[in-house]
């Protein structure tokens, strides 16, 4: 066997011109890998914490699920009329619930949004005027994302 039949069976010769420039390429394809999962991991971990809202909206419902679940499944009665009463007035004088959409403590109480409405109605603190005091934003959830709502001038005429 000659030496030209060898080098083509085993590669090129360690040390040679043609062996590093493959070292070379090889170096740039795994930098470029090596660049190419970091861009994923980045991508990944925004996109975990932009659907934070999300999986807080979701866990409040599977939690209402539960808690419904729980009831129906335990034989309990449902709740009476002044049972919803309570829950709603200790959701709506609750610092952190205060500005949950109606909707949304209906849904956690068991009652309609309406009652909640006109329960919050009933609640609100007037002030010396004599003109309610609006919640200026409501914590809302729509299609599993959780925002922020200006409900000052719903139900205001235009001028």
């Amino acid at each position: 066997m000659t030496k030209e039949q060898k080098n083509k069976r085993t590669g090129p010769v360690v040390g040679s011109k043609k062996s590093g420039d493959q070292l070379g390429v090889l170096q740039d394809s795994l930098r470029q890998s090596v660049a190419q999962v970091e861009q994923w991991g980045n991508w990944a971990q925004s996109l975990l914490e932009s659907r934070d809202g999300e999986i807080a909206a979701l866990q409040a419902r599977v939690d209402a699920l539960e808690q419904k679940f729980l009831r129906e499944s335990s034989g309990e009665p449902r709740l009476t009329n002044a049972q919803k009463r309570e829950a709603i007035t200790s959701y709506l004088t609750d610092p952190e619930r205060t500005n949950w959409s109606d909707r949304e403590i209906a849904r956690q109480v068991g009652a309609s949004p309406q009652t909640v409405a006109n329960w919050r109605q009933r609640l609100s603190v007037t002030s010396r005027s004599g003109q309610a005091r609006s919640h200026q934003n409501r914590t809302v959830i729509r299609g599993g994302k959780v925002f922020k709502m200006r409900t000052d001038n719903i139900g205001q005429g235009k001028d």
